[in-house]
């Protein structure tokens, strides 16, 4: 008799310990889903401020693009139409690498910010793995 509360009672240990396990895996699992959800709402906010720098320098070139005609047509020698198609050409230049390198920083701070929770909680779950190892 003796022999079966024993038993009993480690059934009841393991299913415990089985138990608190699962509770565990559950919780890890809402936190890497709610870190993922953070990292994705981030993400696309980064990427909407990116489209709207995009769409608002696509509307700045429309509007110097029909001052350039004016000024073109403005040019009353080949060489004053020559000098002045060299500078717009030249301040155009100037801001496509202005522009390429503002949504370049903004990629790079939205990648650096998207994966910002997700390093956050995969340093948790380390932390606590190593801490049940030890244990």
């Amino acid at each position: 008799m003796k022999a079966n509360v024993n038993q009993a009672y480690s059934v009841d240990q393991a299913a415990e310990t089985c138990m608190k396990q699962m509770e565990s895996v559950m919780s890890g699992c809402r936190e890497a889903s709610d870190a993922w959800m953070k990292s994705g709402s981030i993400f696309a906010k980064g990427m909407e401020e990116m489209m709207k720098a995009c769409v608002s320098q696509a509307q700045s070139t429309s509007e110097k693009n029909a001052n350039l005609w004016q000024s073109l047509m403005g040019c009353k020698t080949v060489n004053e139409l020559a000098e002045t198609q060299n500078k717009l050409a030249q301040e155009s230049f100037e801001d496509v690498l202005n522009v390429t390198a503002q949504v370049s920083e903004m990629s790079v701070k939205c990648m650096m910010d998207a994966i910002e929770p997700i390093n956050k909680q995969m340093s948790v779950a380390m932390k606590k793995a190593n801490e049940t190892m030890a244990a």
